[in-house]
């Protein structure tokens, strides 16, 4: 019985241990946790800073942006065809094919291939094939600076005249000979300036024929017009605003795309000084480019273009003994804008040596885009002197007159532009 008693009192003095042992280690466990609390939480701000030094020092260095070239490239072993003037056409579409393969391959043989996104060959030059194209580079932002189209242009032509001079073969050369002399870069600002497929028009337009061009689609934000006419001729564009105010640009290209060193003229917005403008082109080949203003309207303008033949202007004029105006001299096709390349020579004689030699330029303008870069526009040449003389002050499109005195017996005036404003 003691020990059955024993054995039940030491189960009842037990009783109590087991029922106050859990709560003082359910404390013990809190004040554990509260102890580790300050390395747990220095462990997540650690974790934190860590996060946001990988994203301010890793991530920001990775974002990219797209920087967008364009420009073209004349293939030797290739001559343009009509049919290559047809998008339409399986001539086209397999040539676009494999010109765009052979881009895309010449960009990847460069240190520029990590950075390929896209390309796209939208049309073809007359010659030795000339491709036309844009293409998409995606870079690190810290890097844009450092490719720039100079250097751009300067890696794709280094690497097309080593491959030429080697006797390993390169992809790209499978089917072209591209000549690195005839590579041309330039950077994009903003979206891509080249129309989408829906947005390609091109016209052959022939002898004699006077074509209303189809106008832009307004869904979409700029158009490109590969415009063709017979070879011994030059084309003539006839440009009509229709609205009285818009924000549409227009440019118009010496080639079949559009290629700044080529340009012609652009024009801006409606102009109410100049309703109407007509641009010759110094041959059988031109493009438009069209560039949406913030707004979308149906039709702002109306395009036409026509075939004519080159005029030449070359004259000699002999004066009489009168102080008065006796002859008008203009560029060709005036009062339309002179085709580039436009050179015309006037050769005018006075009676004798009491007279001298006026010319009165009126309303007419000469300027720079800025002072310290040569006029690319045009220029004059009198008697082997340059006007305006260098440095000095250009003419202001408000100047209603400009006059140069000849002191001599015969008096030689040339005008050489590039196909801006028309002289008269």
């Amino acid at each position: 019985g003691t020990g059955g008693q024993g054995d039940g009192g030491d189960g009842e003095e037990a009783e109590p241990e087991g029922m106050f042992k859990a709560p003082k280690d359910s404390k013990r466990k809190v004040r554990d946790y509260l102890r580790l609390a300050p390395l747990w939480l220095a462990l997540v701000v650690l974790a934190s800073v860590g996060v946001l030094l990988w994203y301010f020092l890793g991530y920001k260095a990775e974002v990219t942006v797209s920087q967008v070239y364009s420009g073209s490239l004349r293939v030797l072993n290739r001559h343009f065809s009509q049919d290559l003037a047809r998008r339409e056409s399986s001539a086209f579409r397999s040539e676009t094919a494999k010109a765009q393969r052979m881009l895309k391959e010449l960009i990847a043989s460069t240190r520029l291939g990590p950075y390929y996104n896209s390309s796209s060959v939208y049309s073809f030059g007359e010659g030795p094939l000339t491709c036309f194209f844009w293409f998409i580079l995606q870079i690190p932002e810290h890097r844009r600076p450092m490719l720039s189209p100079e250097v751009v242009r300067a890696l794709l032509a280094e690497e097309i005249q080593s491959t030429a001079n080697g006797s390993a073969p390169a992809p790209y050369r499978a089917d072209y000979e591209v000549d690195p002399e005839g590579l041309v870069i330039l950077g994009v600002r903003g979206p891509v300036p080249l129309p989408p497929p829906g947005c390609y028009r091109y016209s052959y337009v022939g002898q004699g024929q006077v074509q209303r061009l189809k106008g832009p689609d307004h869904l979409v934000s700029s158009c490109l017009w590969h415009l063709q006419g017979p070879k011994d001729l030059m084309l003539k564009l006839r440009l009509e605003w229709t609205l009285a105010e818009c924000r549409d640009r227009l440019a118009m290209y010496d080639v079949a795309g559009p290629l700044e060193r080529r340009l012609i003229t652009s024009v801006y917005g409606c102009s109410r000084q100049e309703p109407v403008v007509e641009v010759l082109a110094s041959g059988a080949v031109m493009a438009v480019v069209w560039k949406k203003g913030l707004h979308s309207y149906y039709d702002p303008f109306v395009l036409s273009v026509q075939p004519v033949a080159f005029q030449a202007c070359e004259v000699n004029l002999t004066l009489e003994g009168r102080l008065e105006p006796q002859g008008v001299l203009s560029t060709p096709y005036f009062p339309s804008y002179y085709s580039p390349s436009t050179h015309c020579s006037w050769h005018l004689m006075v009676p004798s040596l009491d007279y001298g030699l006026a010319l009165w330029f009126d309303a007419y303008a000469l300027r720079r885009q800025r002072y310290d870069l040569p006029c690319t526009q045009g220029q004059w040449t009198i008697q082997n002197r340059r006007y305006p003389p260098p440095g000095a002050p250009f003419l202001s499109p408000q100047s209603p007159a400009w006059g140069a005195h000849v002191p001599d017996l015969r008096g030689a005036a040339q005008e050489e532009g590039t196909g801006h404003r028309p002289g008269y």
